[in-house]
């Protein structure tokens, strides 16, 4: 009798101890896959000639800019996305930067859009004059983010090499801002052009 009390407290004991271990058993994490995405940027740039002289010419570039971003790996990701597009140029007679401007959109990367999402910029006109006068502006580069729901960078291009420090400070400053190669600010883009179209008779003409 004693012994078969054994052996049932036993069973009993044994049972205990496996459920216990099934119980306290850690499921296997969730390997979870961040998004990855491809960013293409092309520009477009028309020349327009205004005029030429002794002294040097005077044309305006039109400039335009074309994204396209697609999901190239990750878990399937619903959530809105934002992109952010800085167009950045360079006044020639200070070889200061400027933000031309700033394009902001939300988008999601959808199947039935072959999880692809582009969009074109309008056309920005940069003029500057040539030869012994050398007044206005040229295209520099662009700087795009991407951006998820929670605010955190998933990825970046640049047309120019771009520390994170430097993303930073160009991502703080709104359109039409001047700033030198320290990252200091130093004033507002003139949007009028008025010191190149000063220096357009001068360039011409020989008249300075």
């Amino acid at each position: 009798m004693k012994g078969l009390t054994r052996s049932v407290l036993s069973v009993v004991i044994i049972g205990s101890v496996l459920a216990v271990n099934a119980q306290t058993k850690t499921e296997p994490k969730k390997v979870v896959f961040p998004l990855k995405v491809d960013i293409d940027v092309s520009t477009k740039r028309v020349k327009k000639i205004i005029g030429e002289g002794n002294e040097g010419d005077a044309k305006v570039n039109w400039v335009s800019c074309k994204v396209k971003i697609r999901k190239a790996g990750g878990q399937p990701y619903e959530d809105t996305l934002k992109v952010e597009l800085y167009i950045i140029g360079r006044q020639i007679q200070t070889g200061y930067y400027g933000i031309i401007d700033v394009i902001k959109k939300d988008f999601k990367l959808l199947k039935e859009e072959k999880y692809t999402f582009e969009f074109k910029t309008r056309s920005y006109p940069i003029g500057r004059t040539s030869g012994n006068i050398n007044v206005g502006g040229v295209y520099e580069t662009y700087l795009v983010v991407i951006v998820d729901k929670d605010g955190k960078v998933v990825d970046t291009r640049s047309g120019r090499v771009i520390k994170e420090k430097g993303i930073a400070f160009i991502r703080e400053l709104g359109p039409k801002t001047l700033f030198d190669r320290d990252g200091n600010v130093v004033g507002k883009v003139n949007t009028k052009n008025t010191a190149f179209k000063r220096a357009i008779p001068a360039a011409l003409s020989g008249d300075h």
